[in-house]
Order: structure tokens, then C-alpha cells, then sequence
């Protein structure tokens, strides 16, 4: 991560055919050869799995084929997502350990890296839960041991600046109540009064086929920490959205999406913008419903308001130099894919950027893109 001095970068099979066994064994050895100089400590791959057995089987079968390739652990998540152009791909995520010490912290089955530098601390982690008795069971669990990882380590929970949340069947219900919902309101309630001051972290709630819920996080305690949430004008703000948009007509307890459009953040003069999951929405209104190429242009519009001169003017009275990093494309329908290829292209060339199948937290929401941007 550019922030430990690192990197993320993707990992995809040399060729697109081939089982997902073989597919797998490729990118691992791609893996293995990397040579960076730096250390990987934390790894998603996106694979799909078509029953709750068979990604629990394949879950294990992926953290032991790691675990014969690394000796040290590593944080690390199976994301029932399908990519797009293959059956599998690796996200791996880099740090530099001539600046960070890092110690690995197990709670559970779940394992988070804390990272120290000049009494600076960065705890990222990822918290699972696939209970199989509905969302605000996995989501009470998950975030209950998130408390008592962040307690254990002395974070408080405004220490957290950005999250990422994968929802099995999003937009599916338990009975008469909303999945997304139901984890809404559950965030609301561990967030409490926590960021009422500092604004919510950034963050992407996006659907995934198996696997529960799964809480990804960066929490950050340091005196040389600036950060600060960053709107978008022409969108509101998803904390302050009405009742017309929040779902479940039957449900007692209907909270807002508590996070940030996105997140200011610097540390050790290094500088960027954690982009949460974003959409075709102006106000808080679905735009280019049934037009994924209408929702993309919107959808990076939106984006590119968050970097924009005048918002980089509020956040700093330097001048900035922003760089679009890396992208993550959710695409609801596979057929939507080449057309909304094409526009992410045409706006922003040769980024580095997986594209992956997901359900969005909208049933009329065609695509959503998640990424960050350097400020130099």
C-alpha cells in the first residue's frame, strides 16, 4: 500500500482458459516470482463458488496452498466475486519493512496486521462471519469481534478511515427485512456516536455470491495523521439520505449507509483520497437506469467531482498534483461488461483495474467503482 511504502497490484492467469485449479497454480507461481523488495502481507482473491460448501472447500484449499508457499501468516480473504475475463484473481498487498514493523494479530479465525513506525500505528484486517442464520446475526458477529479486535489493540472506533464490506445477496431479505439494511443499521449501532465529530470512513458495501459477511478495514492511531471526509456537491451525502431511498417497508429500524463520499488522508507527507464505492446517483436519485453506459459516465463523473481543483482546494491550501491510482469495476451483469470497459477506458486509460461481477446495494444500479487517488 502506497502509504507503508508499498504497493497493491493484480494478479491474473496467463490464460484465460484452463480449470480454476490450473488458473489458480499460475497466479500463485506469478506470485512467488515477484521480486519487489518488499513484503506481502495480505491477500484477496476473487473467485465464485457456486454452493456454501464449495466455497468453504475452496477457501481452505486456497489459504493451504498459500500457507506451503509462505511461511509467515498473512491476512487474507476469499471474495466470492467472479472476475470477468478469467476464474480467478489475486489482489496482493505490499509494505516496506525497512520503515514498518509489522506483528500479526489472531482473533478468532481471523487475523489483522498491526504496523508501528515512530509511535505511529496502522491495524488492517478483515473480520468474517458466515453464520448461515441471516445478515444481522453474521453482521452483530462481525462487528462484535471487530470491537474486540480494536479494544484488544486500544483503536478506538473513530480510529477506522476506511472499510469495505461484502454483503452475500445484498440486496436479497431475511423474511420481510433487507440484508443491506440490516447491516446498516447494525453499523450504525457499533459506530455509535464515534465519527459524529470527524465525519465516517470511506467505504464500499457491495454484494458478494457466498461467504457471509466479510468487514475489511485500515484503522490508523498517529499524531501526524490529517484526514477529513470529502463530498461531492452534486450527491448526498449517503448518512443523510431520506426514507424514499433507505428498503424495507416492514422494518423497525431503518438507519442510513454511515460513510464518507470519500477520505482525505495523509501521514508521513504521504497524501491521497480513498474513493468509497461510487454510482450512478445525483442527490440521492438513481440516474441512466437501465443504461450502463449513462450510469458509467455519471458514475466517473461522481469520482472525478471528489478530485476535483476546488475540492483539493478545501481539503489543503497547497497545490496538488492528483493521480488516479487503482480501480476496482463492479459489474451487476456480465453482458454490461464491454460497454462499460470501454468508458472507463476512454476516461481513464491504461489505470491499473480488475473487473468483477457483484450485485450493488441498488437493484437499478448497473455498476460501481471503487479506487484512490495519489496527491503529489
Amino acid at each position: 500500500m502506497y502509504f507503508l511504502n508499498g504497493d497493491r497490484i493484480y494478479i491474473k492467469p496467463a490464460k484465460a482458459n484452463g480449470t480454476l485449479d490450473q488458473q489458480l497454480q499460475n497466479c500463485l507461481v506469478q506470485l512467488k516470482n515477484i521480486n519487489s523488495g518488499k513484503k506481502i502481507f495480505k491477500l484477496n482473491f476473487f473467485v465464485d463458488a457456486d454452493s456454501n460448501d464449495g466455497y468453504n472447500k475452496l477457501n481452505s484449499e486456497i489459504q493451504f496452498q498459500v500457507s506451503k508457499m509462505y511461511s509467515e501468516k498473512m491476512v487474507f480473504s476469499t471474495i466470492a466475486q467472479p472476475p470477468l475475463t478469467c476464474k480467478i484473481i489475486i489482489e496482493a498487498f505490499y509494505y516496506d519493512p525497512v520503515f514498518w514493523n509489522a506483528k500479526f494479530i489472531k482473533i478468532g479465525n481471523d487475523i489483522a496486521v498491526l504496523f508501528s513506525q515512530n509511535g505511529s500505528e496502522i491495524l488492517i484486517g478483515n473480520i468474517q462471519s458466515n453464520k448461515r442464520l441471516g445478515c444481522k446475526t453474521d453482521s452483530e458477529n462481525a462487528f462484535s469481534t471487530l470491537s474486540k479486535l480494536l479494544h484488544k489493540l486500544s483503536f478506538p472506533v473513530k480510529s477506522i478511515v476506511r472499510q469495505w464490506n461484502y454483503l452475500e445477496d445484498i440486496v436479497g431479505f431475511d423474511g420481510e427485512d433487507q440484508k443491506y439494511q440490516e447491516f446498516n443499521n447494525v453499523r450504525s449501532d457499533f459506530y455509535g456516536s464515534s465519527f459524529e465529530k470527524i465525519g465516517y470512513p470511506a467505504a464500499t458495501g457491495i454484494g458478494m455470491n457466498r461467504g457471509g459477511l466479510i468487514i475489511e478495514f485500515l484503522a490508523v492511531k498517529s499524531d501526524d495523521l490529517i484526514t477529513s471526509p470529502v463530498d461531492n456537491p452534486e450527491q448526498i451525502s449517503a448518512h443523510r439520505y431520506s426514507e424514499n431511498v433507505l428498503v424495507g417497508e416492514e422494518c423497525i429500524l431503518k438507519t442510513t449507509p454511515k460513510f464518507e463520499r470519500a477520505r482525505f488522508f495523509e501521514m508521513f507527507n504521504k497524501k491521497l483520497i480513498f474513493i468509497s464505492g461510487t454510482a450512478s446517483i445525483i442527490g440521492e436519485k438513481t440516474i441512466g437506469v437501465g443504461n450502463p453506459v449513462k450510469q458509467t459516465e455519471i458514475t466517473i463523473n461522481n469520482i472525478q467531482q471528489l478530485y476535483s481543483d476546488k475540492n483539493l482546494q478545501n481539503i489543503s491550501d497547497k497545490k496538488h498534483k492528483s493521480r488516479f491510482g487503482h480501480a476496482r469495476v463492479y459489474v451487476k451483469c456480465r453482458e454490461d461488461y464491454p460497454a462499460i470497459k470501454t468508458v472507463f477506458e476512454s476516461r481513464f486509460g491504461n489505470q491499473p483495474v480488475v473487473y468483477i461481477i457483484a450485485d450493488i446495494c441498488r437493484k437499478d444500479l448497473l455498476v460501481e467503482i471503487e479506487g484512490k487517488v495519489i496527491l503529489e
